[in-house]
């Protein structure tokens, strides 16, 4: 079904040229060279990895982290597999939530210093955004600034090898990675063919021991990429496959992985389910929920997946008729509903779903530190950045994303 310009209105000139942009951004996606990541999956699949170094006849290598797992002792397997091989490792765990300009070049002095040939990055998501620009940069060196954009990178980066620890951004199959300017706090978005792994390994095993909140987050951030990469105007029948089987596994398994960390068949549904859904947006992109989340994230230091998770269901229901049979969809798949069931009926209950699965993971309702004061700063950020880069089903008006962000003042 055409979607409606609603009620609220949305100006007509600013609907076409938004449809311009996202049209070329698309097709821009789309035509970049790609490859696509060797994948070791399983228990034990972080060490296979790391005996590849060897055979690839890498020497040395820089393992990118953050603190806490460097302390952890989650990467002691990789470190053993590395001595036994005889490979050199420096280890780079300066890297925090959000990271920043300063870290990632931190991060390439100390490879440069040690003379790493390859990067190996192990954690979450901004661990492998920073671990993938590290790589980058030292074979493109300048200003971080000047990767602002699309395949502003002229040489590929270092040989790079992710394992992620945290089943829910992608980041380890995207061609994107996000950095902050310290200085203006803008998050910088770095979308470069060059910034896929070469190397993926998806362990359950080095994520059963994810908490319980970051499961829950990490999980709902990669639903919400599953579902607006198949609402997205620029899906694909290979995208959509990917985010239904994304789709499918999240509600199969993240409920569980969230009851018992040490479920290794969930824990693996859920990488698999990060991965398929990276995959998808990858080539997509997203929609209003990631352009409201983000400037929560910015304002209010919420986690994104947590932010993701307080408007996915309010923008859904947002949307309206016009995503009605392609929610429905989604409802049949994971076994809601009837197929005689009207589309809107099932819509709603996909939606419903979602708040269900939500609550049973006690995930947060409003952001802390949410002031009505943020609300049009917040608004008018998420409207230009779903304008200027997301095919999204239909465009919303200012009215109709300001009643979605005050809602959250008042959500329980």
């Amino acid at each position: 079904m055409a979607c409606p310009i609603p009620a609220t209105g949305f100006p007509l000139v600013k609907t076409l040229y938004y449809r311009i942009r996202a049209f070329v951004v698309t097709w821009l996606l789309r035509l970049l060279p790609r490859h696509s990541p060797l994948v070791y999956k399983g228990e034990g699949s972080a060490v296979t990895l790391a005996g590849q170094l060897a055979v690839l006849g890498i020497d040395r290598v820089l393992i990118v982290t953050d603190a806490f797992l460097a302390g952890s002792g989650i990467l002691d397997g990789i470190k053993q597999q590395l001595e036994k091989d005889g490979v050199e490792f420096a280890i780079f765990d300066g890297v925090l939530p959000d990271p920043t300009f300063d870290q990632v070049q931190a991060g390439e002095a100390l490879l440069r210093t040690e003379a790493c040939e390859a990067v190996m990055a192990v954690g979450g998501g901004s661990v492998l955004d920073a671990g993938k620009l590290i790589a980058l940069l030292h074979t493109n060196p300048g200003d971080l600034a000047s990767f602002d954009g699309i395949q502003k990178a002229s040489k590929p980066g270092l040989p790079l090898f992710a394992v992620p620890t945290t089943a829910g951004t992608g980041s380890e199959i995207t061609l994107a990675s996000v950095i902050t300017d310290p200085e203006s706090h803008r998050k910088v978005p770095v979308v470069d063919s060059k910034l896929i792994p070469g190397y993926v390994a998806l362990d359950a095993d080095i994520m059963k021991g994810m908490p319980k909140g970051i499961t829950a987050a990490t999980g709902m951030d990669a639903l919400t990429h599953a579902v607006e990469s198949y609402l997205s105007k620029a899906a694909t029948p290979a995208t959509e496959l990917q985010a239904k089987a994304a789709v499918r596994l999240v509600f199969k398994y993240l409920a569980r992985a969230w009851h018992d960390g040490g479920d290794m068949e969930a824990r693996d549904g859920m990488a698999v389910a990060s991965f398929y859904a990276g995959a998808a947006f990858g080539r997509t992109s997203v929609g209003y929920v990631h352009g409201i989340a983000h400037q929560l994230g910015r304002i209010c230091h919420t986690p994104h997946g947590n932010a993701n998770a307080m408007v996915l269901p309010e923008v859904l229901a947002a949307y309206g008729s016009c995503t009605h049979q392609r929610l429905a969809d989604l409802a049949l798949l994971v076994g809601l509903g009837n197929a005689s069931d009207a589309p809107s009926q099932l819509a709603r209950g996909f939606i419903q779903a979602i708040i269900d699965l939500r609550a049973e993971l006690e995930l947060p309702l409003k952001p802390e530190g949410l002031q009505a004061a943020d609300i049009p700063t917040i608004v008018e950020e998420a409207i230009t950045e779903a304008g200027d880069l997301y095919p999204v089903p239909r465009y919303m008006s200012d009215v109709e994303i300001t009643t979605i962000v005050r809602g959250l003042l008042s959500a329980a």
